[in-house]
């Protein structure tokens, strides 16, 4: 074992109660299959069940967390704190969606429900996992929380220190919502583990994490980077074929155990890193650009109809596009939603479109009538296929 591993050291572990709220620092945690103990057993969802998080409602970053031996006290800035109990969650059967997983979560309170509507300024209401999750991810053999896909994550600090190095930004942790973060002096060594272990609990690490829009929101403000980092710079040194970022490895739990800060990362079986193509950094000297769709909100918004794939539905000239097929109740593929990976990319068959430029959208692609569904507003009718 080289001596980096061997200084490898479990420095931090973070739970969020609430998927998408800030994070709790602990000592010490139990690990669960489903993921840590305490770890995004709540969900703030719509009133059809589907997920709602900070990517598109940021302002949920500043709801801060305390955990009591019987429940929950949550507090947002200008509001009264929330507190409830776990004896006194409805545990009504509701149909909930993660991405493409539905299933079966159970209902907490109604002052709950108007809590978070009340910041959200929507119709919400909070879920609750139930003390087994029912969501069962057959990829992984498991089931997990309301988490993205996998029950944990980690990254090293290292990671983050390589990061800030190619940056024109300075980057926190708490940016990545990891659970587990390791000291050590190598960077990406997370990238090289097949198998490890931390305290009692043996880890499989099963795939890198792509990275989200969310990871542009500042944690204490909860404002999106006007220039999109970390986004931009991951683009240059973490990106696959297809445009999509990673950073941070995602692991399930082969058993149950302890875990501390402190505990010795031993590596039980190694893998080759993934390869991603090092573009260079990005200048330190990169200037705060305006998002030329947003400068111009001010513009009075027309009514229009749009079709996605023949379905139609009434929009505006205001919006992007993804985030009106969003509230009309259909879904377009998307993975960043800042226009770097493309992965959001839809074929424009009429109609006008304001597309902002974007590394993910090259002339040939612009050519062939294709458009970011995430960073496009539509200035009339429009028809789009994806």
């Amino acid at each position: 074992m080289s001596q980096e591993n061997l200084m490898s050291r479990l420095s931090n572990i973070n739970v969020y109660p609430v998927k998408s709220i800030a994070g709790i620092s602990l000592s010490t945690a139990q690990v669960e299959k489903q993921g840590l103990q305490c770890d995004r057993r709540f969900m703030v969802a719509s009133l059809d069940g589907k997920m709602i998080t900070a990517r598109t409602h940021p302002q949920m970053v500043k709801i801060k967390a305390i955990i009591e031996p019987d429940g929950l006290v949550l507090c947002y800035p200008g509001l009264i704190d929330l507190h409830f109990t776990f004896d006194e969650l409805e545990m009504k059967e509701i149909d909930t969606t993660v991405w493409s997983d539905t299933f079966t979560a159970y209902s907490t309170t109604e002052e709950a429900n108007q809590w978070f509507s009340s910041i959200l300024g929507t119709e919400a209401q909070l879920l609750f996992s139930g003390e087994q999750s029912n969501r069962i991810r057959e990829r992984i053999q498991t089931n997990v929380s309301f988490a993205d896909g996998y029950p944990l994550l980690i990254i090293s600090e290292a990671s983050l220190t390589e990061l800030n190095k190619r940056s024109s930004s300075n980057h926190t942790m708490a940016q990545f919502r990891t659970n587990l973060v390791i000291s050590g002096n190598e960077a990406f060594i997370e990238d090289s583990w097949k198998r490890i272990r931390i305290g009692e609990v043996e880890f499989e690490v099963v795939k890198p994490c792509q990275r989200c829009i969310l990871t542009t929101v500042n944690p204490n403000t909860a404002q999106y980077h006007p220039n999109k980092e970390p986004l931009k710079t991951f683009s240059t040194f973490r990106a696959d074929d297809s445009g999509n970022v990673y950073f941070g490895q995602n692991l399930i739990a082969k058993n149950e155990g302890m875990i501390k800060i402190g505990d010795k990362i031993e590596v039980l079986e190694t893998k080759e890193k993934e390869y991603y193509k090092d573009l260079g950094s990005i200048a330190t000297t990169q200037q705060v650009t305006v998002d030329p769709i947003k400068a111009k909100k001010d513009v009075k918004s027309e009514e229009i109809t749009i079709s996605l794939n023949g379905n139609l539905f009434t929009g505006n000239t205001e919006d992007p596009l993804l985030q009106q097929v969003e509230a009309a109740g259909l879904s377009i593929n998307y993975s960043c939603r800042s226009g770097l990976c493309g992965a959001c990319r839809v074929t424009l068959e009429s109609g006008d479109v304001e597309q902002e430029d974007s590394p993910a959208l090259n002339q040939r692609l612009k050519d062939a009538g294709m458009i970011l569904a995430c960073c496009s507003v539509p200035k009339t009718d429009i028809e789009v296929v994806d």
